[in-house]
């Protein structure tokens, strides 16, 4: 029997020849054409078993913290980045793991128009092409050489309580197929020149989740690159916008980390 779920619409690619151009911070340059689709989002906590890193492609796990000075970097490198390092080595059983980007986090907030959007769109945050300079910056030479096979997990957490009026959706990593993926530019203030992403048309094979009720002690990890092109590359992920909630509630505000994983074999 499939888990309790929602029906909500969520934005595909609608051009399979160019996913367009998206920014967290200049929402004036973004050019993606998108067209909802209705898709049923069965609550992964209410799957017969919990979803997993290698079969679906995500878990979700307590992590409180004592506080969160998220604007504060020396805050983040001291104390949060070394807790979600541990945890992402211990859910995978990585040999080596290490920080995309230097360990730089993106604030999202749905009700802050000087922070980041939410997403809100399917894709994943790089295409094969796209991660090695990101790779090269985080592991040495040495250190690629030993470890040929690589993993990039993303650490997605809520700052604000439930209910999420945007929560995250899932894709079952196995579900996908590259032939309905659409390559797109991220731009940025710090990558001008653009970061190419994949978003994806749809596909009614695809099964999609979240997990509802998400507080703020806990923490979504999901793959989202695989150097092994025999294995799935990760999951597509986005935003949706939760139907019936009531009104006022609480805008969404929630942190991303990206973690490699380096892997023996």
């Amino acid at each position: 029997m499939p888990a309790p779920g929602v029906t909500a619409a969520l934005n595909f690619a609608a051009d399979r020849r160019d996913g367009g151009i998206w920014s967290n911070t200049w929402r004036e340059r973004i050019t993606q054409a998108l067209v909802a689709q209705p898709v049923t989002l069965h609550d992964a906590r209410q799957l017969p078993s919990p979803p997993s890193l290698e079969r679906e492609g995500f878990e979700i796990h307590p992590m409180p913290l004592d506080g969160g000075d998220w604007e504060n970097p020396a805050w983040v490198a001291e104390y949060y980045l070394p807790q979600a390092l541990q945890l992402v080595a211990a859910l995978t059983g990585a040999a080596h793991v290490a920080p995309l980007y230097h360990g730089a986090i993106l604030i999202r907030d749905t009700g802050d128009p000087h922070r980041a959007p939410a997403a809100e769109f399917v894709h994943l945050d790089q295409t094969r092409d796209a991660v090695q300079p990101f790779l090269e910056m985080a592991a040495d030479a040495d250190l690629r050489e030993r470890y040929p096979h690589y993993r990039i997990f993303n650490l997605w957490r809520s700052l604000t309580p439930p209910p999420q009026d945007v929560p995250l959706a899932l894709c079952d990593q196995r579900t996908l197929e590259e032939r309905d993926w659409v390559i797109g530019r991220t731009v940025e203030p710090n990558f001008p020149q653009g970061v190419p992403y994949l978003s994806s048309v749809h596909n009614p094979a695809q099964r999609w989740h979240y997990f509802s009720a998400v507080t703020q002690d806990e923490v979504i990890v999901f793959k989202g690159f695989d150097s092994d092109s025999s294995q799935p590359m990760g999951c597509l992920h986005g935003a949706f916008q939760q139907p019936g909630l009531a009104p006022g509630s609480v805008p969404r505000a929630s942190v991303e980390l990206r973690v490699f994983a380096f892997y023996e074999s």
